[in-house]
C-alpha cells in the first residue's frame, strides 16, 4: 500500500508519521507542493512527483499543506479522487473546495457547535461602522492562518485600523475575545477523540497558546472533561476533518470551539502526553485506504 503525504517534510509531524508508517508497513511518499507537477494531454491529467506518476503508483492521498498553494493542493486532491483513489480529508473533494476559517465557523454554527461571534468584512465602510460598535479587546485572525500566525489581540479602534491597513480587506476576520488563562486541545483521528488531551497556557507577555510560539502544554485524561469529547467529535464531523486538533476555551461555564485545525502539528501534544499520535494517524490511513 502506497500513500502520498502532501506536506512539508521538515516538520515534526511529518517525520513522526514517516516513522510510524515504516513500523506499520505503509509506504508513505512524502511530497511538498514544490515536488508536484501537472501534465494535461487531451482529456487525461497526470500528477507527477518524486520522479513518478503518482496517480498510477499510489493508492491514496493525505493533504496536509495548503496556503499559499490552496488551488494547487485542491487540484491534486480532485485528480486523485477522479482517479478512484482515497483522499483524506474526503471533504476536500466534494464540499466546494472552501479552505477558510470563516467557512469553518459558518458550518459549525449551522450544526449547532458553539463558537465565538465572528465577522469577516470586505468593505472599508463596514469596518468603520463595526469598529465603533465592537467590545474591546477582540481578535483579528487570518482566514488562512496557522500556528498562531496572523492572529492579533486588538485593544481599540485605532489599533484595529492600523493592523487592518497591512492586509487586503477580507484577509482577516474579527472574532469575539474570550479572556482566559488557558485553553484546551483535543486530538481527533477518524472522528474519535484520543483518550488524552492537553491544557494550554500562553507564554509570558503573549495571549496565544500555540506550541510553536512557546505555549505550555499540560497532559490530562480526556475523561476529566467529559463534555469536551462530545464537542470535539461533533465539530470534527461537522467539518468532516478526519485528522484534526480541536481547540476549546471556556465562555463562562460553556465550552466553545476556537478552531478545528485542518493541518495540526502534534509535536507539543506528543511531548506533553507521551501518547503516540502518529501511530493512530497511520492506523487510520491504513484502514481508510485498505478498505476502499
Amino acid at each position: 500500500m502506497r500513500v502520498v503525504w502532501l506536506g512539508w517534510e521538515e516538520i515534526y509531524t511529518t517525520r513522526r508519521v514517516q516513522e510510524a508508517a515504516l513500523e506499520q508497513g505503509l509506504e508513505l511518499v512524502v511530497c511538498n507542493i514544490h515536488d508536484v507537477s501537472f501534465d494535461i494531454e487531451g482529456q487525461k491529467a497526470n500528477v507527477s512527483g518524486m520522479g513518478e506518476n503518482l496517480l498510477e503508483t499510489c493508492d491514496g492521498l493525505v493533504v496536509r499543506t495548503f496556503y499559499p498553494y490552496i488551488s494547487e493542493a485542491l487540484t491534486v486532491a480532485r485528480l486523485f479522487h477522479d482517479a478512484g483513489k482515497i483522499v483524506i480529508d474526503e471533504s476536500l473533494t466534494d464540499e466546494g473546495y472552501a479552505v477558510s476559517k470563516m467557512h469553518d465557523t459558518l458550518v459549525m454554527a449551522e450544526h449547532g457547535v458553539p463558537c465565538p461571534r465572528t465577522w469577516q468584512l470586505f468593505n472599508p465602510r463596514q469596518v468603520e461602522t463595526l469598529a465603533e460598535q465592537l467590545t474591546y479587546p477582540c481578535l483579528l485572525k487570518g482566514v488562512h492562518g496557522a500556528r498562531g500566525e496572523h492572529t492579533y489581540l486588538i485593544q481599540n479602534s485605532e489599533q484595529l485600523h492600523r493592523r487592518l491597513w497591512h492586509y487586503p480587506y477580507g484577509e482577516l476576520m474579527l472574532q469575539e475575545y474570550l479572556p482566559a488563562d488557558e485553553d484546551y486541545r483535543v486530538m481527533v483521528v477518524g472522528y474519535r477523540a484520543l483518550p488524552v488531551m492537553v491544557r494550554r497556557k500562553p507564554p509570558r507577555d503573549d495571549f496565544r497558546t500555540n506550541y510553536a510560539l512557546g505555549g505550555h502544554f499540560i497532559r490530562h485524561d480526556l475523561s476529566e472533561f467529559p463534555t469536551f469529547q462530545t464537542l470535539a467529535e461533533q465539530a470534527a464531523r461537522a467539518l468532516r476533518r478526519e485528522f484534526t486538533a480541536v481547540d476549546i476555551r471556556m465562555k463562562g461555564d460553556q465550552p466553545v470551539i476556537l478552531e478545528v485545525n485542518r493541518q495540526p502539528d502534534f509535536e507539543g501534544f506528543e511531548r506533553a502526553t507521551h501518547f503516540d499520535v502518529a501511530s493512530e494517524v497511520v492506523r487510520y490511513i491504513r484502514e481508510r485506504v485498505g478498505g476502499k
